[in-house]
């Protein structure tokens, strides 16, 4: 099937590689943690809170760094794994659009305010994917755990948004991505985005 990635790193020809920054090494302390209770990963949570902070003393404070979103991703994939094993997880799959607009949405309200040259990194691609059940996720969902995470540190609401978001459930404005550990490969790079 047709969908639509973006990327600063894909060339057309490659196929895509799931996991590809490896983010998920970044939120498998942080699922142990909970795999062993709250009180641990609130133990964990906390120090990584600290270095964030001390990192960023040095100029070290980066998406990598950010412990409310791989805080948030873990209890995402806690749910996953405990609940909807038939979901690829978040943390081990590529992310696709089905059309173009709604690929050009997302660019839009990630790099809108993005310089000129930041927007010209980021190319999308028409991708063929192989994958007959691949999976449609209301990505506003995790951006409304992620900002509960940051705003209450409460994980047990953070699970109620993973568990509408693995079983279909939507925000008033969903943002729709296809979720996918299938094989993808970008064939081109999208015509008629405009910058």
């Amino acid at each position: 099937m047709k969908v639509y990635h973006m990327s600063d790193t894909l060339r057309p020809g490659e196929e895509l590689i799931n996991n590809y920054k490896k983010y998920s090494e970044l939120a498998e302390p942080f699922i142990q943690a909970l795999e062993r209770g709250e009180e641990c990963f609130y133990g964990m949570y906390f120090a990584a809170k600290f270095l964030r902070e001390a990192l960023g003393r040095f100029g070290l404070k980066d998406m990598q760094t950010d412990c409310v979103k791989w805080a948030a991703e873990a209890v995402f994939e806690h749910v996953r794994r405990t609940e909807f094993p038939q979901c690829c997880s978040r943390l081990k799959c590529s992310y696709y659009f089905e059309d173009i607009d709604s690929c050009r949405r997302l660019f839009e309200e990630d790099w809108g305010s993005a310089s000129p040259e930041e927007r010209a990194k980021i190319r999308r691609f028409e991708v063929e994917l192989d994958d007959e059940a691949p999976q449609k996720f209301d990505m506003r969902l995790f951006d409304d755990a992620y900002d509960c995470m940051w705003e209450t540190e409460d994980i047990n609401k953070v699970a109620e948004f993973a568990r509408r978001y693995f079983s279909g459930g939507s925000t008033q404005d969903p943002m729709w991505e296809i979720a996918s550990d299938g094989r993808g490969t970008a064939w081109k790079v999208a015509e008629g985005w405009g910058s």
